[in-house]
C-alpha cells in the first residue's frame, strides 16, 4: 500500500526545511528550489503545499512560534520569578544559528505584513496572546510581593516584551560569546531588575 502523508505533518517539515536554510545561508537564499533541496525532495512536491515563496514564509512563522512555545514550556519555573522571567526572554532572543533563524523569519514576516491585511491580523493576534500570559505572569509577581505595584501588569508586559524584541533585534547583528553579545545580556539583566523589581 501506498505511504499516507499527512499533510500537516509534511507542511511543517518543508517549513523546518526553511528554517535550517535560513540559519545556514539566510532569509535571502528561500526559493522553492532551495527549500526543495533542503528538504530532500523536489520542488514540484513542495508546491504541492505552497504554492509561492510567501505561503512557505507564512507556515515557517507559524512554526518558529510553536517552536517558542514548546521552549518555553520545557524552561525551569522555581526560583525567583524574577529569575523566570529571564529565562523565557532568553529563550526568545536569537542566541545560536536555530533562534537567529527563528528571528530572521519572524521579521521577514512582519515587514510583509505591513502590506498584507491578513498577515498582520495574524500578528495582532500573536501580540495579544503574548500580551495576555504575560500580564497573567507579570500579575502573579505582583500579588507575591516579587514585582513593582505602581504600574498595571498590562502596562509592564508591554515594556518587559518591548525590551526583549529590542534587545533580540540588537543581539541580531552581534556574535554569541563576543564582548557587544555580552554587554547586551548584561544589559538586559540591569533593565530588567529596573523595570520590574518593586520601587
Amino acid at each position: 500500500m501506498p505511504k499516507v502523508v499527512d499533510r500537516a505533518e509534511r507542511q511543517r517539515e518543508i517549513a523546518g526545511a526553511l528554517l535550517t536554510l535560513v540559519a545556514r545561508e539566510g532569509i535571502e537564499a528561500v526559493s522553492i528550489r532551495a527549500v526543495a533541496a533542503e528538504a530532500g525532495i523536489s520542488a514540484g512536491a513542495v508546491q504541492k503545499y505552497f504554492s509561492s515563496k510567501e505561503e512557505l514564509l507564512r507556515e515557517a512563522f507559524d512554526l518558529t512560534g510553536l517552536i517558542l512555545v514548546e521552549r518555553w514550556r520545557g524552561l525551569d519555573t522555581t526560583g525567583p520569578l524574577l529569575d523566570v522571567l529571564r529565562r523565557h526572554i532568553l529563550a526568545a532572543l536569537p542566541l545560536d544559528a536555530q533562534t537567529r533563524s527563528e528571528l530572521l523569519v519572524a521579521l521577514a514576516f512582519t515587514v510583509q505584513a505591513a502590506t498584507r491585511p491578513e498577515w498582520a491580523e495574524k500578528l495582532r493576534e500573536d501580540y495579544a496572546w503574548t500580551r495576555q500570559v504575560t500580564t497573567e505572569f507579570l500579575q502573579h509577581g505582583q500579588d507575591n510581593g516579587d514585582f513593582r505595584t505602581d504600574l498595571p501588569a498590562a502596562a509592564l508586559a508591554e515594556l518587559v516584551i518591548a525590551l526583549t524584541e529590542g534587545m533580540a533585534n540588537r543581539m541580531l547583528h552581534t556574535a554569541p560569546g563576543g564582548e557587544v553579545h555580552t554587554s547586551l545580556l548584561q544589559s538586559l539583566d540591569l533593565a530588567l531588575r529596573e523595570l520590574v523589581t518593586p520601587r
